[in-house]
């Protein structure tokens, strides 16, 4: 891989990916410290990337925290998902700090080979035959921003952006030369405004849009997160010999980890050994193994795009707001039945024969749709979903399981909680964040620092100057950290601060909005009522202020709420002093196209009719019956649990 990059950059000088310009590559070896001599390799390592012409960088990885528990990390029985997980986050921070957006491993044939057989041994079905991937986000670092999709929308506020997405100079001196003509009547800046080229709104796959409604208080909505590092490996097709060969005919030394051929070391490595000292049968050998993990690939793929299909084909995402983080959908119109006059003969033996297709078709589109909600950094596997799907699906019973359809009733699965919205003639169902378990922590981030909230509003007051003040310093943007697995919230202060953030709390709403003027504090309260009703609010993150109360041992932590970065609203005077920003966690936009392209009239939370006008699917959601605002849950058509 080193040598492949280094004669690319050697021949191809100034070469353009995407327009945008390939300076260098960086190699980054990483020194487990698991072996006495790993430190010397590393170094020998690097020195021959930079005889390549590379640049290098060392990371060896941090087991002090297990040394100071009196734990040798060899002695782990999990020491090699431990490695992983610290190598994968070694090399996110590296790519982050190297502002590089793009991962290149050396796995090869034979490590494709290994990795099916090793699963196919483990008892997997076809979706864990697939192998190792061509292309993936990088795992293990969900936590870092700028590393796990996220970080795109901040390069491209900089001034000038690592990636851009203008259109390659080629093809605007050639929009140039079919509009000579018009660049005589017109100024070529004019032109480019009505081409939108120096839009930036439109540039960002996570920028969401809100429909205006007079009849609610407008929230802008917040952007998706997008961007991170992208994990390739383009040498799968190529075995290891080849590999070595190539090598070998250009004077590249090959390096190799001699625990490697330790068969009792790991799985991995006495798969490698059965595979090179026996002879196997042929249904095992490499070729049938990868025409197997080809063929586990395509039908998985097929089955993920048909799933999405559905979901935009039948419009079942029918609003999302990602300032509440709730997703309404209706999936009463996938597969409906014809009616009885309709169905031809052999209808009921052709929808048996579905509906086992059709009940995993459901379960992707369920996972997919529960992406968008859950709090949880892993999705859950399909077979944990068949209560979900026995749920939103009745007509996908097996035979043997007819039973009385009963009323639809809430429940939870993954973090999120699913609501029943009843209709005329149809049941939607709401997606939000269940509530926190009284068993379990809840979410919280700490950022360091220091502030006294009180002493500050009254230095404000005395002052009476409501702009900062110009002496005052604006710290840099501290780096957002990840709340509760949905949001991505950071602050910037111009003094010495302490902040936490948790979910909005009872005890904590009165306090906060008795500091509000009485005209900001009846607008929170309609926002509350349309984007964020019953106990959805209380799930929404909230920036605390933490202040000492006493002296010595007995001072105590004193948390005052300072505002509601998804919803804008904050104390007064806080401005002055504090800055903050939330942005929701990466969700595949795609899904929630469908409605605006359609002008389907998307219905709006907490009313079971529809509005008039055409709508998005981030619709308002206003338009109501009885006036603005949004109806809370007491007021919709509930189930017999409820």
């Amino acid at each position: 891989m080193a040598y492949l990059f280094s004669s690319l950059l050697r021949v191809y000088k100034g070469i353009k990916i995407a327009d945008n310009p390939a300076e260098s590559a960086f190699g980054i070896v990483v020194d487990h410290g698991l072996r006495e001599e790993s430190s010397q390799e590393a170094s020998r390592v690097t020195q021959e990337l930079k005889r390549l012409g590379l640049k290098a960088v060392i990371k060896p990885l941090n087991w002090r925290e297990h040394r100071w528990h009196g734990i040798e990390p060899t002695t782990l029985p999990n020491v090699e998902s431990v490695a992983r997980t610290m190598r994968y986050q070694a090399l996110g921070s590296t790519c982050r700090y190297l502002q590089a957006r793009s991962l290149f491993f050396a796995h090869h044939q034979d490590d494709q080979y290994e990795t099916v057989l090793m699963r196919l041994l483990s008892g997997h079905g076809y979706r864990g035959l697939q192998g190792i991937r061509e292309a993936n986000e990088i795992p293990e670092c969900y936590e870092l921003h700028g590393v796990y999709k996220s970080g795109l929308l901040d390069d491209q506020m900089q001034k000038h952006p690592f990636l851009s997405f203008r259109p390659p100079t080629r093809e605007m001196k050639r929009l140039r030369y079919i509009l000579k003509d018009d660049r005589a009547a017109e100024p070529w800046d004019r032109i480019k405004s009505y081409l939108s080229l120096g839009d930036t709104s439109t540039r960002f796959p996570g920028h969401l849009i809100r429909d205006l409604d007079p009849t609610v208080p407008y929230l802008t909505p917040l952007h998706s997160e997008d961007g991170g590092v992208t994990v390739y490996r383009p040498l799968l097709e190529f075995d290891k010999a080849r590999l070595i060969a190539t090598c070998e005919a250009n004077g590249v030394r090959w390096f190799e980890d001699r625990t490697n051929t330790d068969p009792t070391l790991t799985t991995r490595n006495a798969i490698r050994q059965l595979t090179r000292v026996h002879t196997l049968p042929r249904a095992l050998q490499k070729p049938s193994i990868l025409a197997l993990a080809r063929r586990s690939r395509r039908r998985a793929q097929l089955e993920e795009a048909e799933a999405h299909r559905l979901l935009v084909r039948e419009n079942v995402i029918q609003d999302f707001d990602p300032n509440a983080g709730t997703l309404l959908i209706n999936v009463s119109t996938l597969w409906r039945e014809e009616p009885l006059q309709m169905r031809r003969p052999f209808a009921l033996a052709r929808d048996e024969a579905r509906k086992r297709s059709r009940r995993l078709l459901a379960t992707m589109a369920i996972r997919k749709l529960i992406a968008f909600v859950t709090p949880d950094l892993h999705l859950p596997p399909l077979t944990n979903l068949d209560n979900a799907v026995d749920r939103l699906f009745p007509d996908l019973f097996g035979m043997h399981d007819l039973v009385p359809v009963a009323q639809p009733k809430a429940f939870s699965i993954a973090g999120v909680l699913f609501e029943p919205v009843l209709e005329v003639d149809s049941v939607m169902w709401l997606l939000s964040r269940a509530p926190y378990s009284s068993r379990q922590p809840l979410p919280e981030r700490k950022l360091p620092g220091y502030l006294n909230y009180r002493a500050g509003v009254l230095r404000l007051e005395a002052e009476g100057d409501p702009q900062p003040s110009r002496h005052s310093h604006w710290r840099s943007w501290k780096t957002a950290k990840l709340w509760d697995g949905r949001f991505w919230i950071r602050v910037s202060a111009c003094v010495a601060a302490k902040f936490h953030v948790l979910p909005f709390l009872p005890s904590s709403a009165k306090p906060f909005r008795m500091a509000l003027p009485p005209r900001e504090r009846d607008n929170f309260e309609r926002i509350l009522k349309h984007y964020a009703p019953g106990k959805v609010r209380y799930s929404l993150p909230a920036l605390y202020s933490v202040e000492g109360s006493g002296d010595g041992e007995d001072s105590e932590q004193v948390m005052t709420l300072l505002a509601l970065p998804t919803l804008g609203i904050h104390v007064p005077g806080l401005e002055r002093w504090v800055k903050y920003e939330a942005r929701y966690k990466n969700i595949d936009i795609t899904l929630l196209g469908s409605a605006k392209r359609k002008g389907s009239k998307v219905p709006f939370l907490g009313h079971p009719g529809r509005p008039t006008g055409r709508q998005g699917p981030l619709q308002a959601r206003g338009n109501q019956r009885n006036g603005g605002g949004r109806t809370s849950p007491s007021k919709w058509k509930p189930s017999t649990s409820q």
